[in-house]
C-alpha cells in the first residue's frame, strides 16, 4: 500500500476537508486541514472488495449482526492481536462508540452519582458528560510524551462514591497507552470500591506500545467500546461494537439499543468492513503503523525545540499533542497565525482542556505532513 499517495478529498462531503469553516470560521475553507480524526488514506483493498460485493448485489435491506461471521471476526482479532480471550456472547453491535458510552452511562449513573475521568480529554467525552456529576483527574507529563495518573487521588475519589470510571486507551489527545501494570492497579481499585470501568479503545490498533484490553484483567463490571473504523479508516461506513461480559448489563444495553432507540439493525457496509478488516487486513495495519510512526518522527525532527515547541512521538494514535507554551505566544494569537499565516487548520488544545497545545493529525501522506510543519513554522516566524 502506498500511504504517500495524495488523494483529493474535496467535494466528497468530507467533514475534514469540505466543512473546515464549521470549526475554524468563515473564510477558512481553503486551508489545509489536520483536524478531525480520520485519515487521508485509502482503506485496504480487501475492505473495498467486500463492499463491492454487496454494492453490486443491489439490494440494501435490513441486516443482522448477531452471527458468528461478525462476532467471530472480533473474537479472533482480540485473540491473535492481543492474546485476549473474549466470548462471542459478550459482543454486541452499536452504531457508534460515543453512542455506546452515552447509553451505558444513562443506565449506570442515577441521581447525581459520580463519574471519574482524565483530562486533557477527547471532546466527545466532554459533550456526553455535560449532564453528569464529573470528577476530573489530570494526566501529568512526567517527562516528554510520558503521562502518569495519580492513583492516590483515584482511590480518594473512589472512597467518595465514584460509580463509573471512564478510560480511553490510548488516550486522546495525549496519546498515552496504559501499561498492563497501570491497568492492573486500576482494576484492583475498581474491584475494591465496586466501580464500573468503561474503556474507549477505538484507537487501540494504532499503537507503538503493547495495548492490553481491559477485559483481559477483569470481566466483572468492565466494558470495552471499540470499532475497526479508526484503524482501517472506515468511520463513514458506520457501526461499532461493545464487549460486555456482564450478562445483566449486556441485556439492558441491548434493550436500550433495540427497543428504546430502535437502532438494532446494523449498517451493512460497516459490518462487512469490520469482518474484512479483522480477518484479512492485519498486514495492512502493520504497514500503516510504520507509516504513521515515520510521520510522527518527521514532525519531531522538524518541530521539537523549534522556537520553544515541544513535540514527541505518542505511544498511540495518529494525533500529535504539541506544546507551544514556551514560545510565549498567546493561544488565540497562535491559532490566528496558523490560519492566516500558516494556512493550516489544526485543532486548538483548548478543545481538549489545554489551550497551550495543538492536536495535529498525521494520518496522511508525508507530503501533507510537510505542509503542516511548514505552516506551523511560518506561524512561529511571523
Amino acid at each position: 500500500m502506498n500511504f504517500n499517495k495524495v488523494i483529493d478529498r474535496r467535494g466528497t462531503y468530507s467533514t475534514q476537508w469540505d466543512y473546515i469553516e464549521d470549526r475554524f470560521g468563515e473564510g477558512t475553507k481553503n486551508l489545509t486541514p489536520f483536524s478531525i480524526s480520520d485519515m487521508d488514506l485509502q482503506s485496504p483493498k480487501e475492505i473495498i472488495k467486500s463492499l463491492e460485493k454487496v454494492l453490486f448485489h443491489g439490494i440494501f435491506g435490513y441486516s443482522r449482526w448477531n452471527h458468528s461471521e461478525y462476532k467471530g471476526a472480533i473474537k479472533n482479532w482480540y485473540l491473535k492481536r492481543y492474546k485476549t480471550v473474549i466470548e462471542e456472547e459478550w459482543i454486541v453491535y452499536s452504531p457508534a462508540v460515543i453512542y455506546s458510552i452515552s447509553i451505558l452511562l444513562e443506565e449506570l449513573l442515577k441521581d447525581g452519582e459520580k463519574i471519574l475521568t482524565h483530562t486533557p480529554r477527547y471532546d466527545g467525552f466532554t459533550k456526553i458528560l455535560n449532564n453528569y456529576n464529573v470528577v476530573d483527574i489530570e494526566l501529568i507529563e512526567v517527562f516528554k510524551g510520558e503521562y502518569r495518573t495519580n492513583f492516590k487521588k483515584i482511590e480518594d475519589e473512589f472512597k467518595n462514591g465514584i460509580k463509573v470510571f471512564l478510560l480511553c486507551n490510548p488516550e486522546n489527545p495525549v496519546g498515552k497507552v496504559w501499561s498492563k501494570e497501570e491497568l492492573s492497579k486500576l482494576v484492583e481499585l475498581c474491584k475494591e470500591y465496586n466501580v464500573y470501568l468503561i474503556s474507549d479503545d477505538i484507537h487501540m490498533d494504532i499503537a507503538r506500545k503493547d495495548v492490553t484490553p481491559i477485559v483481559k484483567l477483569r470481566e466483572e463490571k468492565t466494558v470495552i467500546a471499540s470499532s475497526a473504523s479508526k484503524s482501517f479508516n472506515t468511520p463513514a461506513l458506520g457501526g461499532s461494537y461493545v464487549i460486555i461480559p456482564d450478562k445483566d448489563l449486556r441485556e439492558k444495553f441491548l434493550y436500550l439499543v433495540k427497543e428504546k432507540h430502535a437502532l438494532g439493525s446494523p449498517m451493512i457496509m460497516g459490518m462487512l468492513s469490520t469482518i474484512a478488516a479483522y480477518n484479512e487486513c492485519e498486514y495492512w495495519l502493520d504497514d500503516l503503523n510504520k507509516h504513521l510512526t515515520d510521520n510522527c518522527e518527521y514532525v519531531v525532527k522538524e518541530l521539537d525545540g523549534y522556537k520553544g515547541l515541544k513535540a514527541y512521538v505518542p505511544n498511540g494514535t495518529y494525533l500529535m499533542w504539541i506544546d507551544f507554551k514556551e514560545t510565549k505566544i498567546n493561544p488565540k494569537e497562535f491559532q490566528t497565525r496558523l490560519i492566516e499565516v500558516g494556512k493550516v487548520a489544526i485543532m486548538s488544545g483548548e478543545t481538549y482542556g489545554d489551550s497551550y497545545k495543538i492536536r495535529l493529525n498525521v494520518g496522511c501522506s508525508l507530503e501533507k505532513v510537510k505542509i503542516a510543519v511548514n505552516g506551523i513554522k511560518a506561524a512561529l516566524d511571523y
